[in-house]
């Protein structure tokens, strides 16, 4: 249970305050990704002519990353619009892998069978035609030009995504690469048989020795959307069926979105709607989202879109968002996450009011100091913030900044915002830097590392004309390598290794070891996860998904 505290406004980690809460580039994966967009019939016309020398071109090894299909459920006469959601294919033919005794009157909904999803011959021979079927889709538009959720502009539909580990091209390295898959290891090594992520029981699932680093128990959907989201990040969705070190990470997908799909409620909140709970819906709903956005699959599409709609019902009227619905007072930190869902939804092809953003930007501007462009948490000019007995000995950052500078990119797409670069100056100044030997002020702040990273790359990374970035950029991604790469435990760490400590972090108590893993592998996935916004060195012109 979570230890009682006076509690000063907190600047959260994503799941702070919740109340639910290898190397370099690989030919062969890269080819996966362009037999991607080769539609399947003419990969079946040109097999059986030249079946031969297919054979001797194309090997794909076993553990390469899987080409990713979207599932399209039958009859595919009728149109997309037109398939209704049943929420009950995502547990049918379902190879349920515990020891659980699984309670009927609580999950009528699971039917454990011996088949797997991915054996329905006659589902992924149809989902085979997917790609004519979504060929009008905005999400395959190359005038559609956007930032966040599944790529855009240049980057194309998936943003690079299934490209990752050729990082290298926009400032990554192969060893940011290994870093990722390290962890990607460990998340899906202490994922739990229904599915979810432990905050606090993770350990049960460890094999060699026990890894500390307990969080709140309250913060499981929390921690469980940001885990997915490291998945989705990398290019992996429920379809992959390569194995890595004997674990499918389709299926460790499959599993974590059945499990936060079995925990939304009527209203279409993730988790109970109780205490501080949206941080866990809004990431709950990001990771849906990013799921569908990915694949098209139905299995997705309406409990991502009822997500949207119950944050969009959250928020305050003409402001942002706090903790539950509508409680009058707002947070920039609660307002990240929910433009992020927001926007990701937008790139999905999900229905989003104009005045969820509105909202948030006009409260971004409110809360930012128009001489320093430093941003507040709950009005302008929050002081340091901090959980009274747990961290005041942590230094205090501008994570509420890179929150701003994010909010208003994805918004607005205004370069010559004066508020993205007085936001990239002040980051500048406070740079990650890896240092446990301090018993005040202590530097390591992951969720400040994890938006400083988005709102600089976005503002100032790699573009066409300039592929190295620019100084703010350079600056803050040598540093985070610095710090994330030597610091993340190695193999001589037996069963934390690919993880990092969570008490050595600002707000690490709430999330514990798998929020700390979940949330540096986003970190060192932004060279692909998201396009850069600036793509070209200019102001591109916003296009809606309606226009289309």
């Amino acid at each position: 249970m979570r230890r009682n505290h006076q509690e000063i406004p907190e600047e959260t980690t994503g799941v702070q305050e919740q109340q639910y809460g290898e190397e370099g580039f690989d030919f062969n994966i890269w080819m996966q990704g362009a037999m991607k967009h080769t539609p399947w019939w003419a990969m079946s016309f040109a097999s059986h002519v030249l079946v031969g020398l297919i054979l001797a071109a194309i090997y794909v090894p076993a553990d390469a990353v899987a080409i990713l299909q979207p599932v399209i459920y039958k009859n595919m006469e009728i149109p997309k619009d037109k398939i209704e959601f049943n929420k009950e294919e995502i547990f049918k033919n379902e190879k349920i892998e515990t020891d659980e005794v699984i309670d009927p009157t609580i999950r009528p909904d699971v039917e454990i069978s011996t088949k797997d999803e991915t054996d329905n011959n006659e589902e992924f021979e149809m989902a085979k035609g997917a790609d004519d079927m979504l060929s009008n889709s905005p999400l395959n538009n190359e005038y559609y030009y956007d930032s966040v959720g599944i790529g855009g502009g240049s980057g194309g539909k998936f943003g690079g995504r299934f490209g990752g580990n050729d990082n290298t091209k926009k400032g990554g390295t192969p060893r940011t690469n290994l870093a990722v898959m390290s962890a990607l290891r460990w998340l899906a090594k202490h994922q739990s048989p229904d599915g979810s992520w432990d905050a606090d029981g993770f350990s049960k699932m460890c094999k060699d020795g026990i890894c500390a680093g307990n969080g709140y128990p309250e913060n499981d959907i929390g921690v469980t959307g940001l885990s997915l989201l490291a998945f989705l990040g990398y290019g992996f969705t429920h379809l992959t069926k390569d194995q890595f070190d004997g674990i499918s990470y389709g299926e460790v997908i499959k599993k974590g979105l059945k499990w936060l799909i079995a925990h939304q409620d009527k209203d279409g909140c993730f988790g109970p709607q109780a205490g501080k709970f949206m941080y866990n819906h809004c990431i709950g709903t990001l990771a849906l989202v990013e799921a569908y956005g990915m694949t098209e699959s139905n299995l997705f599409k309406e409990p991502a879109q009822r997500g949207i709609n119950f944050i969009s019902r959250a928020q305050n009227p003409y402001k942002a968002w706090r903790y539950q619905v509508q409680p009058g007072d707002n947070d920039t930190s609660v307002t990240g996450w929910a433009v992020m869902a927001f926007k990701s939804a937008k790139m999905a092809g999900l229905n989003v009011p104009q005045s969820g953003f509105d909202g948030a930007l006009g409260w971004i501007k409110e809360v930012t100091d128009e001489s320093y462009y430093s941003v507040g948490y709950d009005a302008k000019g929050t002081g340091k913030v901090y959980v009274k007995d747990m961290n005041e000995n942590w230094a205090g950052h501008e994570a509420l900044t890179a929150v701003g500078m994010m909010c208003r990119i994805f918004i607005t797409y205004d370069k010559s915002d004066p508020a993205l670069e007085g936001g990239a100056k002040l980051i500048s100044k406070d740079l990650p830097v890896w240092d446990v030997s301090r018993q005040t002020e202590k530097p390591i702040d992951y969720y400040y590392w994890y938006y400083a990273a988005l709102a600089i790359f976005q503002y100032d990374g790699p573009t066409d004309k300039d592929k190295e970035g620019g100084k703010y950029w350079q600056g803050l991604n040598n540093a985070l390598e610095n710090a994330l790469v030597p610091s993340q435990k190695q193999k001589a760490d037996g069963c934390r290794f690919g993880s990092w400590d969570s008490d050595v972090d600002r707000w690490g108590f709430e999330g514990g070891r798998v929020y700390a893993t979940a949330i540096n592998a986003l970190t060192l996935e932004i060279y692909y996860r998201y396009p850069n916004a600036f793509t070209g060195g200019e102001k591109k012109k916003v296009v809606s998904v309606k226009e289309h």
